[in-house]
């Protein structure tokens, strides 16, 4: 799993704390489980980190965040 993908992950799971959505706080050294708890498979998240509108609108939502910001 590359950078991009991971500070994906980063950035979606600190505005889930941020907004109550997950109680805990954001640990790098988790970003791994956190990405394997998802419902979609790794490779939608790789497709929203280099872009993808339509994937970034998915991981967003199965996140419990707005689709687009």
């Amino acid at each position: 799993m590359n950078d991009k993908v991971k500070q994906l992950a980063l950035s979606l799971w600190a505005e889930q704390s941020q907004r109550g959505i997950s109680p805990d706080e954001v640990d790098p050294d988790l970003i791994e489980e956190w990405i394997a708890n998802r419902t979609y498979p790794a490779s939608v998240l790789e497709a929203a980190a280099d872009g993808d509108v339509t994937a970034l609108a998915l991981v967003r939502a199965e996140a419990g965040l707005l689709p687009l910001v």
